[in-house]
């Protein structure tokens, strides 16, 4: 009788562990649940184009354009992991690929602690017909060191926030939300420009 009994205490032990295993599983948080939601569109921003230059040699010098070719819309964009980024060689917004091996360059991409909420300067606005320039100076250790050299180089990603107004008209809750803003998650891409080097 006590083999009996201890039969049934062993089962319903086991069945007691196994249920509150299984209600642990699947009520635990995914790990995904831990990072921000961000939507993605295949359509990038209407008007709005990036494109790509070489402006030197020495130094190796990319020029990034963006240029807002809507009638009526003002833009304004959150420089961050875009190639406007002023970080943008050290959080791997570049494809940069060796035009003779065709092998892609491993970039050693690096953690940037950002300033919340974004400051100004960290902010681009594009009125109608406006465009603006930036210079990215390709000098990093995790280049080649082999001279003179070719790279192919293009950049695709996705505007982490994006509004259509100019940045004085943003508040400071909208800027802390600016994953959430009405563009955030539209896709760029640049063309593909030879470097020289």
């Amino acid at each position: 009788m006590t083999a009996l009994w201890n039969l049934r205490i062993a089962l319903l032990t086991g069945l007691a562990v196994t249920l509150l295993g299984a209600f642990y599983v699947y009520q635990s948080p995914s790990p995904l649940d831990f990072t921000i939601p961000h939507r993605t569109s295949g359509n990038g921003l209407p008007g709005l184009e990036l494109s790509l230059s070489q402006k030197s040699r020495d130094p190796p010098t990319l020029l990034v354009t963006v240029e807002n070719n809507h009638s009526d819309t003002t833009y304004t964009v959150l420089k961050w992991n875009t190639p406007l980024d002023p970080y943008a060689l050290d959080a791997g917004v570049f494809n940069i690929v060796d035009e003779t091996s065709h092998r892609e360059i491993e970039q050693a991409i690096i953690h940037i602690t950002r300033k919340m909420p974004p400051p100004p300067n960290q902010l681009l606005t594009l009125a109608p017909g406006m465009r603006e320039e930036v210079e990215i100076v390709f000098h990093r250790p995790w280049m080649p060191e082999r001279r003179p050299s070719k790279y192919r180089v293009s950049a695709e990603g996705v505007f982490k926030g994006a509004w259509a107004k100019h940045r004085d008209e943003l508040t400071k809750d909208e800027l802390y939300a600016f994953a959430e803003s009405p563009f955030s998650g539209r896709r760029f891409a640049t063309n593909e420009v030879i470097v020289e080097i």
